[in-house]
C-alpha cells in the first residue's frame, strides 16, 4: 500500500496541533533573543502564559551566566545542543536538554529550540 500524504492545508493543521500537544518544549526566538513563538507544553512546564513568554527574552528564563554566550554560538553556527537551566515562574529551576537550529522564515532568521526537561535538584 503506498504511503498516504495529507493535503498541504491539512498537513499544516496536523503539524501545528502536534507541536502544541507534544510533550517537549518548543521555543522560537529571534536574533535579539525575543521569544516569537512557544508551544503549550513549554508554557505549562514553566508556569507562564503564552502571552507572558512572548513578552520575554531568552535571558529572562535562561538566567545562568553562560546563556548569552551559548545563544551567540548558536547564531554563529546555526546549530547547538546542550543543557540549559531555566527558571520557572514560581522560581523553581529545571534542566532542559535541547537541540537548536536556524530557521529562515519570510526573510527573517529565527532560532528553534526543542527540548525535554528534568527538574533540577535543590
Amino acid at each position: 500500500m503506498p504511503p498516504r500524504t495529507l493535503p498541504n492545508e491539512l498537513r499544516s493543521t496536523v503539524l501545528a496541533t502536534a507541536v502544541d500537544a507534544a510533550p517537549v518544549c518548543l521555543f522560537v526566538a529571534d536574533r535579539e533573543m525575543r521569544y516569537r513563538a512557544v508551544n503549550a507544553y513549554a508554557c505549562e512546564l514553566l508556569g507562564y502564559t503564552e502571552e507572558e513568554l512572548l513578552a520575554m527574552r531568552v535571558s529572562d528564563i535562561a538566567t545562568y551566566d553562560e546563556a548569552p554566550r551559548e545563544y551567540q554560538t548558536m547564531m554563529e553556527t546555526a546549530y547547538l545542543q546542550g543543557v540549559s537551566r531555566l527558571r520557572c515562574k514560581d522560581g523553581e529551576e529545571l534542566l532542559l536538554s535541547y537541540v537548536a537550529g536556524e530557521l529562515e522564515l519570510d526573510g527573517e532568521t529565527l532560532y528553534v529550540s526543542v527540548g525535554y526537561a528534568e527538574f533540577a535538584e535543590a
